[in-house]
């Protein structure tokens, strides 16, 4: 039985997974768009569903890909109004991330239940489904690489330490470069506490989840960890959600 591939083609990065004829995902590939003509699609496939968030120059990457495989079956998943059991928020539906719709689409379908999604990629985005699977709306802010990129190139004076990647949470610089990173990441740490106190304030949730993904997510704090569930397949799991009913929005 052929498989259906299933692609989460984001910024910098291509994750690629396998749904069986019965919708359990497989795993295949995390790799950067340089990389893909590295993976050899060996086997038959029932089509493939594309959510995609990159730029002109990645997708034309992504497109040589498929093209070099042979794949011609291809559907493109846009945000909607309404599918699955999630309502949009957004008055332009079309207009929300589709990385981050399918987020609350894969969320939804594995357990409904009120969710706060917090992904910490080149931006850090923010979503909010109650228990009926209202999206209630989001935040979207700079990632913790794009706030250090933006200080050093409006403020001469301020630099980083090209051999220090990462700042670290709840610690002071004691350098220009320690100050930078370490401020970059504890307002990282600040903005993801704010997202927990609104749900609990502002909402009045207790009986919720936080569900964390993203390549910042390692930078939070223990505590904050500890109280979320770190999923990384979010994106493809709301994928598997289209290509399981073969639903195309192309």
């Amino acid at each position: 039985m052929a498989h259906k591939l299933l692609i989460d083609a984001g910024n910098t990065r291509v994750k690629a997974a396998l749904m069986d004829s019965e919708g359990h995902l497989e795993p295949w590939f995390n790799a950067d768009y340089d990389e893909l003509a590295q993976h050899v699609i060996s086997e038959p496939l029932d089509g493939v569903w594309i959510a995609a968030v990159s730029g002109q120059q990645q997708n034309e990457k992504l497109s040589a890909w498929l093209s070099s495989q042979k794949q011609s079956n291809v559907v493109r998943i846009h945000s909607e109004a309404s599918a699955f059991g999630i309502t949009n928020a957004y008055e332009q539906p079309a207009h929300l991330g589709v990385d981050r719709w399918l987020a609350m689409l894969g969320a939804y379908d594995e357990q409904p239940k009120a969710t706060v999604i917090i992904d910490a990629g080149t931006a850090i985005t923010v979503d909010w489904i109650d228990e009926n699977g209202r999206h209630l709306g989001g935040w979207i802010a700079p990632g913790v690489e794009l706030m250090k990129n933006s200080v050093t190139q409006r403020a001469p004076n301020v630099f980083s330490d090209q051999t220090s990647q990462w700042g670290k949470a709840q610690q002071l610089g004691l350098s220009t470069p320690e100050c930078l990173l370490n401020g970059c990441v504890n307002t990282f740490v600040g903005l993801v506490r704010q997202a927990i106190a609104v749900s609990e304030t502002e909402l009045d949730w207790f009986d919720y989840r936080i569900l964390l993904s993203g390549g910042s997510i390692p930078l939070l704090p223990v505590d904050i960890k500890r109280r979320g569930e770190i999923r990384t397949e979010l994106v493809l799991q709301g994928l598997a959600c289209y290509a399981r009913q073969e639903k195309s929005t192309a």
